[in-house]
């Protein structure tokens, strides 16, 4: 029988040429996957990225800044560089983005905390339009150990290299809390900034620190089974409250001085009124630098008379109201200072909280003296919102004003039928 040359040649060629192919495809497979990695390696973590966010790092941590009040679990990072500007929210310089962060090539850098876990799971469930697919990817295939005591840094650069780095002086979160949980965060941080007429505000002449403004803010709180009210979030987290109704008349000094440090109502304040506080209770309030500097009646500079109050302080437990105070407690621009407050006594009278705790009173006691032509106490009038200055022998309403320590065990919202509490 005759052979069939051609067949059999032909199905050797397609044997071959199969055999011949397979072997391309495999090859061109792992040279595609040593070309990913290459360019992986090259793009996640190289050593010029991580040198460039590790002197953030340096800057962070010398500057010490506390980033951590700003997570939340509906919210698991904040963005610490964007669009060539830094977050002033949250204490960073233009002067350290022009001079640190731009000469890095960041395009975007987020801190977060060590449990990574939070923010990976919030990514996989959301769309956030701030980060970037890539960025996105590149921080859900992070596989990092967490850290007690450290944040964490992600970055993307302008060359399209990513990498994160921890971070030290962090506070560690495991659980953030939820932001519709009972428990509450009070905290001067961007988070809980209301941005309306009434609410929380950053305060303009005190870097870290935060004022309730406007005519009905939610700040209400419950302390010694008592309500108050929170006048402001100090920079060292403390809270600082104006109880929210008088608690006698008294005169400031029977001597007619001036000088609180040895007034008859500092002596009232701080031992028959606080030792009416229960133990327990009044363990919770802690000494406060009050500022107590003279003030020249009637200015119209109110950064000039912050300035002037904190010439003198007295360090203690139970005081008065500062007139700044009372002036910056209002949302109203035309309500500024103490000249544009009695310009526009009866206007100003809506936009300020304080006013509406010390409404119908004849007049309350603050703890600034006037110096200069109109010596004496400034009073406020709880009837027409009238700031005045009288002789501190005379009896007028007293509204205690302490600071407590600021605490994680925090629940309710603050308004008046769901103050804030603290927990023990």
């Amino acid at each position: 029988m005759k052979k069939n040359n051609k067949g059999f040649l032909l199905v050797e060629s397609l044997v071959v040429s199969t055999f011949v192919l397979t072997v391309i495809m495999l090859l061109y497979i792992q040279f595609s996957n040593l070309t990913i990695n290459y360019k992986n390696s090259y793009s996640y973590n190289n050593i010029e990225s991580l040198y460039d966010l590790s002197s953030v790092v340096k800057y962070l941590n010398k500057n010490e800044y506390n980033l951590s009040p700003f997570l939340t679990k509906t919210t698991p990072y904040v963005i610490l560089f964007e669009n060539n500007n830094c977050n002033t929210n949250v204490g960073l310089t233009d002067s350290f983005c022009k001079n640190l962060i731009n000469k890095t090539g960041a395009k975007t850098i987020i801190y977060t905390d060590s449990n990574i876990d939070n923010i990976q799971k919030y990514l996989s469930e959301n769309e956030d339009k701030k980060i970037n697919q890539k960025f996105r990817e590149f921080i859900l295939k992070v596989n990092t150990p967490i850290i007690q005591n450290k944040g964490r840094l992600f970055a993307e650069f302008n060359n399209e290299t990513y990498a994160t780095i921890a971070m030290d002086n962090e506070s560690y979160i495991q659980t953030l809390p939820d932001s519709d949980s009972n428990t509450s965060i009070l905290n001067c941080t961007l988070n809980n900034i209301d941005s309306t007429k009434d609410g929380l505000y950053k305060d303009e002449y005190e870097n870290g620190k935060c004022i309730f403004k406007g005519k009905a803010p939610n700040n209400y709180i419950l302390f010694n089974n008592e309500m108050w009210r929170i006048i402001s979030i100090e920079p060292d987290n403390t809270l600082k409250l104006i109880k929210n109704e008088s608690v006698d008349k008294k005169v400031w000094d029977d001597s007619n001085s001036t000088n609180w440090t040895n007034s008859y109502i500092k002596n009232y304040l701080n031992n028959e009124y606080l030792s009416k506080l229960q133990p327990s209770i009044s363990n919770q309030i802690i000494n406060f630098d009050f500022n107590i500097g003279a003030v020249t009646w009637d200015n119209n500079n109110i950064s000039n008379q912050i300035k002037k109050e904190k010439t003198k302080t007295w360090n203690g437990k139970v005081g008065l109201l500062s007139v700044s105070e009372y002036i910056r407690a209002n949302s109203n621009d035309n309500c500024s200072s103490l000249n544009l407050n009695n310009k526009n006594f009866n206007s100003c009278k809506e936009t300020n909280w304080i006013y509406n705790i010390v409404l119908n009173e004849n007049n309350i006691w603050t703890i600034s003296s006037s110096k200069g032509n109109k010596k004496g106490i400034y009073i406020v009038n709880g009837t027409n919102n009238y700031i005045d200055v009288n002789s501190s022998n005379l009896e007028y309403t007293i509204f205690p004003v302490i600071s407590i320590k600021n605490t994680s065990n925090i629940t309710g919202n603050g308004t008046s039928d769901n103050p804030y509490k603290i927990r023990g």
